[in-house]
C-alpha cells in the first residue's frame, strides 16, 4: 500500500505524525498559518516547492481512490475542512458561499496568494482521483466569486484553475 493511501485511508501519518482526521479537525487559523499539510491532504503527481516531505500521488494512487468509496470520502473531509477556511459549504458536488463567507480570512479575495496555490492544488487532486464533478463545482463557485467579489486580479488564478484537471504526461491517459 503507497504512503498516500494508507494516510487517506487514516492508518498512516504524514512526515510531522499527524493523521488525517487530525488535519481535518484543525481550527481555521492553524489551516490558514500552515503550510506542510496541504500537500498530504491533496497529492499531486509533481513535487512540492513548499513541502519536499510530501508524498506524489502515482497513476495507481489515483485509480485506487477513484474506486474506492472510503478513499473518496477521505478526499471530500479534506475538501469540506479546507472550504470552512474559505466560508465556503459543499452539498454533493456543489458549492455555495456559505453564512461564514469569505471565512475568517478575507485576504484570499484578493490578490493571487498561497490560498489560491492550494485552491489550484484542491482542484486537481480531485480531478484526477476521479471527483471531477466535485472539481467542477468548485470551479464554478469560484468563477462566479472571482466575477462578483473579488478584490484583486484573478485572471491567472482562474486559468490555473481550468487547467487543473490536466492529465500529467508522464501517466497513461485514461482508457489508455
Amino acid at each position: 500500500m503507497s504512503v498516500v493511501i494508507e494516510f487517506l485511508a487514516g492508518r498512516g501519518a504524514d512526515s510531522e505524525g499527524r493523521m488525517i482526521g487530525e488535519i481535518q479537525g484543525r481550527p481555521e487559523i492553524w489551516l490558514e498559518s500552515r503550510h506542510d499539510f496541504i500537500q498530504w491532504l491533496f497529492p499531486l503527481p509533481e513535487p512540492s516547492g513548499a513541502n519536499p516531505d510530501a508524498p506524489l500521488l502515482t497513476r495507481a494512487d489515483a485509480a485506487a481512490i477513484a474506486g474506492d468509496g472510503a478513499l473518496k470520502a477521505a478526499l471530500l473531509a479534506s475538501v469540506d475542512a479546507m472550504a470552512r477556511l474559505y466560508g465556503l459549504h459543499r452539498a454533493g458536488a456543489l458549492f455555495a458561499r456559505g453564512p461564514a463567507f469569505p471565512g475568517p480570512f478575507r485576504d484570499w479575495l484578493g490578490p493571487i496568494d498561497h490560498n489560491h496555490l492550494r485552491l489550484t492544488r484542491i482542484l486537481r487532486c480531485l480531478s484526477l482521483c476521479g471527483l471531477v464533478e466535485t472539481a467542477d463545482g468548485l470551479r464554478r463557485l469560484l468563477d462566479e466569486i472571482a466575477a462578483a467579489e473579488a478584490l484583486g486580479a484573478w485572471g491567472l488564478s482562474l486559468k490555473y484553475w481550468r487547467d487543473a484537471g490536466a492529465w500529467p504526461a508522464h501517466w497513461t491517459a485514461p482508457g489508455g
